[in-house]
């Protein structure tokens, strides 16, 4: 690795030593005269005002460039600041009712307290000359819904030897709102996640992932912007049950019913920590008189419902239980 990378710091370095003192030597120069200079800044398009009941139905541009006239010390000031302050050129729509294209040179000459510079005393020492791009920005507005649809994740968690993934993936919030124009937010059913994949999981896994836009083009607002999901992944194990009543449902009023034997054994396979609960959150054995008595063959086969979250059962005993059925005295 050392061989391969001299070379590169070799040509490199120079060239970043090179930009970078001739970017001192400008703003040098800008801070130390007092000439007047023009420039031409990026600033971000903010949208205000949006009349109550409304929303955008057309996505507008995020930025404009403008060009702005001042002192070399002003405009290098602006250079150096611009980073870490809130520059942004603001559109007023309190008028707007449907639709309306702001043309920026006209707007911004009339209103130019909307291009907002706040940086102490730096906005009395530049002037507006003109919008470089772009030249108009329309407006289309449409009547605002919003509507709470579920959260899919893309998330694909494979767990290590040994252990095994105990239910679905939970979703924290499962449902976000989405916000916009009625158009727009009636074709949403759902918001998909990010994708992500993990490998050899071993252990609870806790993790935040962002959502997806759930219909690019469109102008619409998610809420919340991500989700936390969890993995609730546990040490494979086993337990045996030896004695798990069986349950006969769906007995007619006039009858009794019994069966024989009335217990029976099985191993579950699951998380060690699922399985530790009591016998009667693990699994559900019973024979369903309606659907299974036959008055030729009492003899049948139990359904077995283990909890689902657990993986699977196996070795019960025994498979076929006798069912006896005695009509209630008068």
């Amino acid at each position: 690795m050392a061989a391969k990378s001299g070379p590169k710091r070799l040509y490199s370095d120079p060239i970043y030593k090179l930009g970078a003192v001739g970017l001192a030597i400008i703003l040098w120069f800008f801070s130390v005269s007092t000439s007047q200079f023009v420039a031409d800044i990026i600033f971000p398009l903010e949208i205000r005002n949006i009349r109550a009941g409304k929303a955008l139905s057309e996505e507008a541009p995020r930025s404009a460039t403008i060009r702005l006239r001042g002192t070399g010390r002003a405009l290098a000031k602006l250079y150096l600041l611009r980073p870490f302050s809130d520059l942004k050129v603001v559109l007023d729509l309190e008028r707007v009712r449907r639709r309306h294209v702001f043309y920026l040179d006209e707007y911004l000459s009339a209103n130019p307290q909307r291009i907002v510079i706040p940086i102490v005393g730096l906005k009395e020492n530049l002037s507006f000359v003109e919008v470089i791009s772009p030249d108009s920005v329309l407006i289309v507005l449409g009547d605002y819904t919003e509507r709470v649809v579920p959260v899919q994740h893309q998330v694909t968690v494979e767990v290590a030897s040994g252990h095994v993934l105990v239910g679905e993936l939970e979703i924290i919030p499962a449902r976000v709102t989405v916000r916009g124009v009625v158009e727009a937010v009636g074709k949403v059913d759902l918001v998909r996640t990010m994708r992500r994949t993990y490998q050899e999981v071993s252990a609870q896994l806790e993790f935040t992932v962002g959502l997806l836009h759930p219909d690019p083009g469109k102008v619409l607002d998610v809420s919340p912007v991500v989700v936390t999901i969890r993995a609730n992944v546990q040490i494979l194990g086993e337990r045996r049950l030896d004695e798990v009543p069986v349950r006969v449902i769906n007995i007619p009023a006039d009858l009794n019913v019994f069966v024989s034997p009335s217990t029976v054994a099985l191993t579950l396979i699951g998380g060690v920590d699922l399985l530790a609960r009591p016998d009667s959150e693990l699994v559900e054995v019973t024979i369903d008189y309606r659907s299974q008595w036959s008055a030729t063959d009492p003899i049948v086969q139990p359904r077995v419902a283990p909890h689902p979250n657990l993986s699977r059962f196996s070795n019960l005993v025994p498979r076929q239980l006798e069912l006896i059925a005695t009509r209630q005295s008068p």
